[in-house]
């Protein structure tokens, strides 16, 4: 599975238009890909570029702190099947893995309504 993660410069895991950099984490191998964050060159349609960058990179789980979907990105998402871990805060890179291969996370096909933002 690939879980895409965005970071911010301390590698702490944000919502998607908070971060620089877009992190593809390959759970099989248990080693990752960055790049630049899409989102940053856009005005309009932040979420869903990102999203759809990182579907065409193989992803097929993302990583979820609140408001890292708005309504509209979260129903493309859902329509995908994307898997979600969601997140109660930023954490950082590190500590996700750690929570991931200790087996402490659990992917969902739902986020919460409330950590959804309006579109």
């Amino acid at each position: 599975m690939i879980i895409a993660l965005v970071l911010d410069e301390q590698e702490q895991v944000v919502p998607i238009i908070d971060g620089v950099t877009v992190r593809l984490y390959d759970t099989n191998s248990h080693t990752y890909e960055d790049y630049p964050n899409p989102a940053q060159q856009q005005q309009e349609g932040r979420r869903s570029t990102v999203l759809r960058f990182a579907t065409e990179k193989g992803a097929t789980a993302f990583a979820a702190p609140p408001n890292t979907f708005c309504e509209r990105s979260y129903t493309l998402a859902v329509e995908q099947h994307i898997q979600f871990y969601a997140l109660e805060q930023p954490l950082p890179f590190q500590e996700f893995e750690q929570r991931w291969r200790n087996g402490l996370l659990s992917p969902s096909e739902r986020l919460a309504a409330e950590t959804i933002v309006d579109s």
